[in-house]
């Protein structure tokens, strides 16, 4: 029975895959490093069930989440490198945790044969509905007229918002107040209530809430406007281009996994990313497609670790 089900498996996978010399003979388990919810669970979802489709076995995830996704990182790079366990996370495991952990328990850039980073979601500088401002320069004269007067708001000390409010303000040469909150969602209900002046949040989750006119807009991180704030300069057109920032989603397994396995995933990957549901799905979300092959992620990480690097230790920003 199970020399039938090995054999039934491998005949659902195209013909692609099985040139590559690999095929999955048994689910694969996606670990995704954060609790359950969000539009990137629901995206990797939407991966998965062609990942499965294409390679003929279930691909399910599991989640790992806690200490900034360094648990969920920790058990794909110890797990055996065989291609049937993968990391499935946004930028935090990549290139943020690792710096902001004196120990996070593995290395970004030895722990993992990457497989794809998959798609880049802009993330937005809002501003509360009640701002005297409407565009980034009233918020710079109004920040450099009060010194620390104005907040911005994060999910957390560490998150991502929190570093690009750190990040801005060093380029901009403002004082702004940090108010921390645990998680996302209290920290966007807050500015939305008005008790915090701005946030760093990914496009999707604030595009409703301008159009409602809840909130403002003030710019973009990504190499152009999103479709969902099109209206809304970049990063580079509100003159900050180095605050081009977003947030990603890689694919990685364990380091050691056989070229075959890297290979054939990395394939399956591209024509997940190609299909028209997952193409509308980005649409939606105003994610940019990115993909290309493995070492295309390597250096990404490679990158913006470095940049993670500097704004984390020149702020003092420390997890522990």
């Amino acid at each position: 029975m199970r020399r039938r089900h090995l054999l039934a498996a491998a005949a659902l996978a195209p013909a692609a895959a099985r040139a590559q010399g690999w095929v999955p003979d048994r689910p694969v388990t996606v670990v995704n490093p954060f609790s359950p919810g969000g539009f990137t669970d629901g995206f990797g979802r939407g991966i998965a069930l062609h990942l499965q489709r294409l390679l003929g076995q279930p691909f399910v995830f599991d989640y790992r989440p806690g200490a900034g996704a360094t648990l969920g990182a920790q058990h794909v790079a110890r797990a055996a490198p065989d291609g049937h366990t993968l990391l499935y996370s946004p930028t935090t495991a990549w290139v943020v945790s690792p710096h902001l952990y004196r120990n996070p328990g593995y290395d970004p850039a030895t722990s993992f044969a990457p497989i794809a980073a998959i798609s880049a979601t802009p993330m937005v500088l809002t501003a509360k509905a009640g701002s005297p401002f409407r565009d980034v320069p009233g918020l710079l004269a109004a920040a450099k007229g009060r010194p620390g007067a104005l907040s911005y708001a994060s999910a957390g000390a560490g998150s991502l918002p929190h570093l690009m409010g750190t990040f801005f303000a060093s380029l901009a040469g403002l004082a702004l107040t940090h108010v921390p909150y645990r998680g996302g969602a209290p920290a966007m209900n807050d500015l939305l209530a008005g008790h915090v002046d701005l946030m760093f949040e990914a496009v999707p989750n604030v595009a409703q809430h301008v159009a409602a006119g809840r909130a403002i807009a003030l710019m973009t991180s990504g190499a152009a406007r999103t479709p969902l704030l099109p209206g809304v300069p970049t990063v580079a057109e509100a003159g900050f281009p180095d605050l081009d920032l977003t947030s990603w989603i890689g694919l990685a397994a364990p380091a050691g996994t056989p070229a075959p396995a890297i290979t054939a995933l990395n394939a399956a990957v591209e024509t997940a990313l190609a299909a028209e549901d997952t193409q509308a799905a980005m649409l939606r979300l105003g994610m940019a497609k990115l993909g290309g092959p493995p070492g295309a992620m390597a250096a990404r990480i490679a990158r913006e670790g470095e940049v993670y690097r500097r704004i984390i230790a020149g702020a003092g920003i420390t997890a522990e």
